[in-house]
């Protein structure tokens, strides 16, 4: 049974808790009566046997199965390929065992011939590490060798050549007759190898991206910038403001999340789970479970020690794909109880939960999720054995407030205080959470870049949530793996409020659904300037108006009624006949394109923008898709220079709608400086004027674009880094 099944039929139950809606206060004595249930125990309970029984585990035949698979491939030279089956035999070896080490070893193999020598360097490490078979280190340490030369370090080459052959003399490891074989390879090394430079940015941590930032922080509001204060009154509540003027682009946060979890379970293996940098194709896996995977030795034996230890059981039983929001709060509750830095622990305590606001309803289903982790904590781990409550949690709270509920924890309440504290996080991460998003590259049909934002995760950042919600913000929230940078989008003045979007924005969502969503999910009616100002309530109205016939202004029809946003003009009556034609004609123009009729299907298309640019607002979303579909069209063709007038003719609509620094502007502009690029590349004539214009418009776009990469990603992602590169394409082309 789903997880969604069990909180239905237990919350249709617990009729008699829905009868003390108005008696319960406070977390501990909703749990009370939850966790007393018995109908509620025993169902948790058998939904967690369940899965349990369900479980799958490590297998030494399911690894060698993956390892051949990936022998063959490597003798095929199909590197690639076999890297994914060494991977998937690396995951499925029991801890330390001969498969695991040699799955890696292989790996590195592959590497090696992929020249990536310093993830084959990476591998030879780990497969050392995870026993190896010593009497054949020497074939490693070569291929290390190998590796140190091609990037150009041969006294890290000289080194490992050492200790092979410190390994050699030793008759333990290395039968005598060996020796001299071994000792011919050692002399085949020639050191005049070609390099082989790496051109990463390397961000180790916290101290690296400050550095990089130029990040000074706030030492009264940790992760902050000294640029912001973190205030409390009656009617903001805590919320955050500037103590100077501060200039679009300073970062104000910069923040490491308390917890994360990752959100696609179908992809676990592309994101380390302790750190969240991008694990490519070489993830490390789990010792114990077959879905946790990791950047490096590092993280892994950090997140065992933190949380992962306690976590892993649930991941073999396959329950954190089941139960949402729940997984990331067992997390928190699981760094909380190891961490040392009662800071971030209090931080963390004292975030908002809206506990009085929500309904009896709700509240009873994240209760219900909190007793089953608790029971999957006592029934499945030895979480309550190893932890002593009052010194790894209860000590560490600066308010007692929350432990005064307890007076002590004993025996006898200790599941009690546990799963309060579950329900605490719950509500909190409702309110409170971050989606934590990765930059990526994707191709369309024409193989024009477009850049999207996947939200790969879910984070909890304490100091980054003192901000306040507005549907127009004036920060943006950028990621490089699992930190928090958070940048203003704007000028902001001294003394004017830091304002976070929790997820509506007036660009993209109607007043009336940001309303909605806010207060069912946060509990407040929004009262920023575009939910309560006329010029901004309509906004998206614009993208769907009219042309006003006195103004050229957005003619809406508000509540059933026309209106001029701009000149509040209120006109009888508008031009549908006129707004039917021009969407028969776009009708019959896809059609024609589906029979590849494309210059018929381009005529329909010319009269439908000529009838759209008469009758429609001129930022009107049919114009901007009619441009686009003509472009598409005169790209098929090979007619990339009226591509590219279609596509110039979009930039101020989608500016408007999205803004000036948006990611929608970047990727039109983006699109637009590939049609340059190609033109460019057509062009014979490279000293007539109308060259030489287009070359400093290409020039033009691409630097807009580069400072729209750098700004929405950072200098460090692969959009920006590819953006870069086409300036150089630019330039071997007109060289």
């Amino acid at each position: 049974m789903k997880w969604h099944n069990i909180l239905e039929d237990l919350t249709c139950k617990l009729t008699k808790i829905h009868a003390l809606k108005d008696k319960i206060k406070r977390e501990d004595e909703l749990m009370l009566h939850l966790w007393n249930d018995q109908n509620t125990r025993k169902l948790t309970s058998l939904w967690l046997k369940h899965y349990y029984n369900k479980k799958e585990s490590k297998s030494i035949a399911k690894a060698q199965i993956f390892k051949n698979a990936g022998n063959k491939q490597f003798q095929a030279k199909n590197y690639s390929e076999s890297i994914q089956s060494y991977t998937k035999c690396a995951t499925y070896a029991p801890a330390y065992s001969l498969e695991s080490s040699v799955a890696i070893a292989n790996r590195s193999a592959s590497l090696f011939y992929l020249n990536r020598y310093n993830d084959c360097i990476k591998d030879i490490e780990l497969a050392i590490k995870l026993n190896y078979p010593k009497e054949l280190h020497y074939k490693l340490h070569l291929r290390m060798v190998q590796c140190y030369l091609k990037l150009g370090n041969p006294d890290l080459a000289k080194k490992i050549i050492s200790i092979i052959r410190g390994s050699i003399d030793d008759p333990n490891y290395i039968a005598p007759s060996m020796k001299d074989d071994i000792e011919k390879r050692i002399s085949g090394v020639t050191f005049n190898r070609s390099c082989t430079q790496d051109e990463s940015l390397n961000i180790d941590g916290l101290l690296d991206l400050r550095s990089m930032l130029m990040f000074d922080e706030n030492p009264n509001f940790p992760y902050a910038s000294l640029s912001i204060d973190r205030k409390f009154n009656g009617e903001l509540g805590r919320h955050v403001i500037a103590n100077r003027f501060i200039r679009k682009g300073e970062v104000l946060f910069l923040e490491k999340p308390v917890s994360f979890v990752v959100l696609n379970h179908d992809v676990v293996d592309r994101f380390c789970q302790h750190c969240n940098r991008s694990n490519r194709d070489i993830p490390i896996p789990c010792s114990k479970c077959l879905n946790t995977f990791y950047c490096d030795t590092n993280c892994l034996n950090d997140a065992w020690s933190l949380y992962h230890c306690w976590e892993c059981p649930g991941s073999q039983m396959g329950l954190w794909k089941e139960i949402g929001i729940g997984h990331l709060a067992l997390k928190v509750l699981l760094t909380c109880t190891t961490t040392t830095d009662t800071i971030k622990f209090n931080e963390i305590q004292n975030l908002i939960t809206n506990f009085d606001k929500e309904s009896i309803e709700d509240l009873i289903v994240y209760g219900i999720t909190a007793v089953m982790l608790t029971s999957y904590l006592l029934e499945y781990t030895d979480f309550f054995q190893r932890n002593d409550l009052n010194d790894h949690l209860a000590k560490k709270f600066f308010d007692n407030s929350f432990n005064s509920n307890f007076h002590a924890i004993t025996n006898d309440n200790k599941h009690l205080y546990v799963s309060s504290l579950l329900l605490r996080y719950i509500l909190q991460l409702i309110c409170n959470g971050h989606a934590v998003s990765k930059s990526d590259i994707q191709w369309n049909e024409n193989n024009f870049s477009i850049g999207q934002q996947d939200i790969v995760a879910t984070g909890i950042y304490p100091s980054a949530s003192m901000m306040n919600h507005s549907c127009d913000p004036n920060i943006i929230n950028i990621f490089m793996d699992q930190y928090l940078i958070v940048r203003a989008l704007k000028d902001i003045a001294t003394n004017e409020e830091i304002f976070n979007c929790y997820g509506p924005h007036y660009r993209h969502t109607s007043t009336e659904q940001r309303q909605k969503i806010l207060s069912s999910q946060y509990c407040f009616t929004c009262k920023c300037k575009p939910c309560t100002q006329p010029n901004l309530q309509y906004f998206l109205e614009r993208f769907t108006a009219m042309n006003c016939s006195k103004c050229n202004g957005a003619l809406c029809n508000i509540k059933n009624s026309l209106f001029c946003l701009d000149c509040f003009d209120n006109p009888k009556d508008f031009q549908q006949n006129k707004i039917e034609q021009a969407e028969t004609l776009f009708q019959a123009a896809k059609s024609c394109i589906a029979q590849e009729k494309v210059e018929e299907a381009l005529e329909k298309l010319k009269n439908c923008l000529n009838i759209r640019r008469r009758i429609l607002y001129k930022y009107h979303e049919d114009i901007v898709s009619t441009l686009n579909l003509i472009s598409e069209l005169y790209i098929t063709k090979g007619k990339l220079a009226d591509a590219k007038e279609c596509v110039e003719s979009t930039i101020a609509a989608v500016s408007e709608r999205s803004g000036s620094s948006s990611t929608e502007l970047l990727d039109t502009l983006d699109t637009l400086t590939d049609l340059c690029i190609i033109c460019l590349q057509e062009r014979s004539d490279t000293t007539s004027s109308s060259y030489k214009a287009l070359l400093t418009k290409t020039y033009k776009y691409l630097e807009q674009i580069e400072e729209l990469a750098d700004f929405n990603y950072g200098s460090w992602s692969d959009i920006y880094n590819y953006i870069k590169k086409k300036r150089n394409k630019i330039i071997s082309i007109t060289q």
